[in-house]
């Protein structure tokens, strides 16, 4: 007899804004280039993954001397549900903001000369 040996990838629990899986699916489906999840300091927040208009508008807000304006508002932007204390408190934005950069280079693209 064999045995089959399965994985699941465990949710997170415990964190202040978690979202249902029914909520995730429901999202999912709405948000035609995904969803994505952050986790600062016990809170969680969802967030869709942006599209050129919502990335256009959040490079505007560019300024050498405010470099966290562009995060803010690609964050606010793509909020869609959670705990809004990661928006809110500064540290917990700060920490996020790392992983939002991520976002702002969207996909790795090939030069291909012909």
């Amino acid at each position: 007899m064999q045995t089959i040996l399965t994985t699941t990838i465990e949710q997170p629990t415990g964190l202040t804004g978690m979202a249902s899986e029914a909520q995730i699916a429901e999202w999912k489906a709405k948000h035609k280039y995904g969803i994505y999840a952050l986790e600062v300091d016990g809170h969680i927040a969802y967030f869709k993954n942006p599209d050129r208009n919502e990335l256009n508008c959040a490079m505007s807000k560019a300024d050498r001397d405010k470099a966290l304006n562009v995060f803010e508002e690609l964050a606010t932007l793509t909020f869609i549900g959670g705990s809004e204390a990661v928006l809110k408190d500064d540290q917990m934005f700060i920490g996020i903001s790392q992983e939002l950069k991520v976002k702002l280079e969207g996909k790795k693209a090939k030069l291909v000369n012909l």
